[in-house]
């Protein structure tokens, strides 16, 4: 069993050549923790957090400005230092609490305690924070490490140094010397039992003032437990000495906390931060790309996010063996658990990108999510820490269906298969978050309008997750499911209106629902209209391109997506939501990057046989709508999702189908791109001609042998090799061949 992350890493000695010369800190020095964090609940250039932690932490650290699940504008503000679990502003956080370096007058309320921080000397990285506080004159620093965080305070006045602590929710906080021990309870569901996220906080000196507030009332004691507890701690300072203090988490106990304290914590800051940039520079050194500073930031802020989730949950008992608590029947288990993560973003790409990069990661998040199941009764699709209610669909299956058909087992793939085929075939009883509105399904073929929550979406997701569990099913040698789900899996046609040319809610009955608005979002589509959510049928490509009139109809409807103006009408939801703003802002006509089931979209021209298009359009969301600034992304980043698709795309390869062991090719941005494979293989993607006017590519060769297919199997990619390509500004139009193009499941 794997301790820490660093050792999930390959090891390798990384050469670099690139037209931007590396940072001093490493390819984490291309970082921008800022990328995506401008954002309001009415308008996302990500919904992301400036987050030090380690990958795949059980705990990030982010600095704080305001309040709710939005805490936090880029604007050189900071009220405190957060310890977070929080995936996404709209499933909000759970165990939270926040630290605060002050001195001089006591101010407890948030914007009371408000400083500003140079911005221009400001430091902000995942491994490590620095900023200046300018009240107080006070320089904070931060690493962290997996379940750990190691601050230093330098208070430059020499004034008695000061600490506040807030919590949220029911919690408690005990001073016994040197040692601050607390529990936050706070949490917006998904728990079980008697939750608790606790923590230790070890002072490196002796505090000689304090006190213990409940509800905003003193305490006048060491000690105070109910809602929203607070406190304060003064300890003496000198100007050219730092104060350390070290914080360990758990979700088990105080005395895991320490565990956890002790085992990450060793050597101070200087050990710590250390650490945390070798894992990530290993992480990130998985991919190597010669290309402008700009772009480095880029792409390695995005390869940042597609880290950051789903959390690592357990911990490491005293002989080292893996622990939890968990969320789903408030137990103890051994063995490994993880949460934090919306399944129906992530399979798109954030699973595939970890796959390729990541396959020991991904074995263990497989296990967490099957040893959910055996504790919870379903695999979750949105669990933070356990169930929540949120989107639809049963995409877990995606995701192993994914990982089995690119060799990765090192998970219970008999459970795993049992706990799908239970959510696949049985309608779920009340309560039970997965594939609601089955039992229509399984009777009509479709979901019908009304009937459950964006009834045409939903059955769409259906009919991909059948096929998904079908391939399982295929690999069980479980071959009557596999007939049954894969006849299941073509239930998408049942919705294809030809008189409109969209997925069409039809009633009970089978009549389709009138008026129809092919601009209308919400109602029976999840966060979209038509234009956004008719054409998900990934696993079928060719029958969906069928049902439109063959591949040059197809083609001239994508034409048309792109080139519509970006109008909405509010349909179903009956008032704008964020991302009816976000396609408009991107201008990308109905094609909405900015939310994930647009994410496929530009690729369906590959698989409709102009691959020269998908180069074209991919090029330019790349370029146009991604960036490593605070508003970098075109929507919600959702935990790695949108991060990934870019950096998938960057690279030239994209899982247009996961649950297939393949990936659609596109074209490049970079001049030269190095993968580091498991097995020390290498995957080397070199490129002639390459500019932002040369996007089409001409000739494609695999180690020297031309290659005329639009896509390359996951087999293929893990022996290595290089990838040649001659690039021009004119597109190489062609006629392919059906074995040329991505998978189908009807011929």
């Amino acid at each position: 069993m794997t301790k820490t992350l660093a050792y999930l890493g390959l090891g390798l000695a990384l050469q670099w050549t690139a037209f931007a010369a590396i940072p001093e800190a490493g390819r984490v020095g291309y970082v921008n923790i800022l990328q995506g964090t401008d954002s309001q609940p009415d308008l996302s250039h990500g919904n992301t957090l400036p987050l030090v932690g380690a990958p795949w932490g059980m705990i990030d650290w982010s600095m704080e400005n305001s309040g709710g699940s939005w805490f936090f504008q880029p604007n050189g503000t900071v009220d405190g230092f957060r310890a977070t679990h929080q995936p996404s502003p709209w499933i909000s956080d759970y165990g939270q609490f926040v630290l605060m370096p002050q001195t001089g007058e006591l101010q407890m309320e948030p914007r009371g305690r408000l400083s500003e921080y140079d911005q221009a000397t400001a430091i902000l990285r995942p491994d490590y924070e620095k900023v200046e506080l300018k009240k107080g004159d006070i320089t904070t620093e931060l690493t962290a490490a997996e379940r750990c965080a190691v601050f230093r305070f330098t208070y430059h006045q020499g004034q008695e140094g000061r600490l506040i602590l807030n919590t949220s929710g029911k919690s408690e906080v005990h001073l016994q010397g040197r040692t601050i021990r607390g529990v936050s309870r706070a949490n917006s569901g998904g728990v079980t039992g008697n939750f608790g996220s606790y923590f230790v906080i070890q002072l490196d000196r002796d505090v000689i003032k304090s006190d213990v507030l409940v509800n905003h009332h003193s305490r006048g004691a060491a000690e105070g437990q109910g809602d929203n507890v607070a406190a304060w701690f003064e300890f003496p300072t000198s100007p050219d000495a730092a104060v350390e203090l070290r914080v360990g988490t758990s979700l088990i106990s105080w005395e895991q906390a320490e565990r956890n304290l002790k085992t990450e914590t060793e050597g101070g800051f200087p050990a710590v931060q250390a650490r945390l940039q070798k894992a990530w520079n290993e992480n990130l050194g998985r991919l190597e790309i010669e290309a402008t500073e700009t772009q480095q930031q880029t792409f390695y802020s995005c390869l940042f996010h597609a880290q950051m989730f789903p959390h690592r949950l357990y911990e490491l008992d005293a002989a080292g063996k893996p622990v939890h608590y968990s969320p789903y029947d408030g137990k103890i288990h051994d063995g490994v658990l993880y949460g934090d993560i919306g399944i129906w973003d992530a399979f798109r790409t954030t699973f595939p990108l970890i796959t390729i990069l990541y396959p020991a990661q991904l074995n263990e998040i497989l296990q967490g999510f099957v040893n959910a199941a055996a504790e919870g009764g379903t695999i979750p699709e949105w669990p933070s820490p356990g169930y929540r209610d949120c989107m639809i669909g049963q995409h877990c299956a995606a995701i192993f269906a994914d990982a089995i058909a690119k060799g990765q087992r090192g998970f219970d793939v008999a459970q795993a298969y049992a706990s799908l085929r239970k959510s696949a075939f049985e309608p779920p009883a009340p309560g039970v978050l997965v594939r609601r509105g089955l039992a229509d399904y399984l009777k009509l073929g479709y979901i019908p309008d009304g009937a459950s929550q964006y009834a045409v979406s939903a059955t769409l997701d259906y009919a991909y997750d059948d096929w998904c569990v079908a391939q399982i099913a295929r690999d069980q040698k479980q071959a009557d499911d596999y007939q049954t789900l894969m006849a299941r899996a073509q239930n998408y046609r049942k919705l294809w209106d030809p008189g409109v040319g969209f997925m069409h809610p039809k009633n009970a009955s089978g009549q389709w629902i009138e008026p129809f608005d092919q601009f209308g979002w919400g109602g029976s589509y999840a966060e979209g209209g038509p234009w956004q959510c008719s054409f998900f049928v990934p696993h079928d490509s060719a029958g969906l391109i069928g049902l439109a009139g063959g591949p040059d109809r197809f083609v001239a409807k994508l034409d048309e997506m792109l080139g519509l103006p970006p109008v909405y009408h509010q349909g179903g939801y009956g008032g704008i939501i964020h991302e009816m703003r976000e396609m408009g802002i991107a201008k990308f006509g109905q094609y909405d990057q900015g939310n994930q089931p647009g994410f496929d979209g530009l690729y369906l021209f590959a698989a409709a046989g102009q691959p020269w298009q998908t180069e074209y359009w991919t090029r330019r969301a790349c370029a146009e709508l991604f960036s490593a600034r605070p508003d970098g992304f075109p929507g919600d980043e959702d935990n790695g999702s949108m991060a990934s698709w870019y950096v998938l795309s960057a690279i030239g390869l994209y899982p247009l189908c996961p649950g297939t062991a393949a990936y659609v090719y596109t074209s490049p941005l970079f001049a030269k791109t190095t993968v580091h494979l498991p097995a020390e293989r290498t995957l080397v993607i070199t490129t002639t001609g390459n500019s932002e006017r040369n996007v089409y590519v001409q000739e494609r060769r695999w180690n020297g042998v031309v290659e005329h297919r639009t896509w390359l199997s996951h087999q293929v990619l893990l022996q290595g090799g290089e990838l040649h390509l001659d690039m021009g500004p004119d597109a190489r139009l062609r006629t392919l061949s059906p074995a040329d193009l991505p998978y189908s499941a009807s011929p």
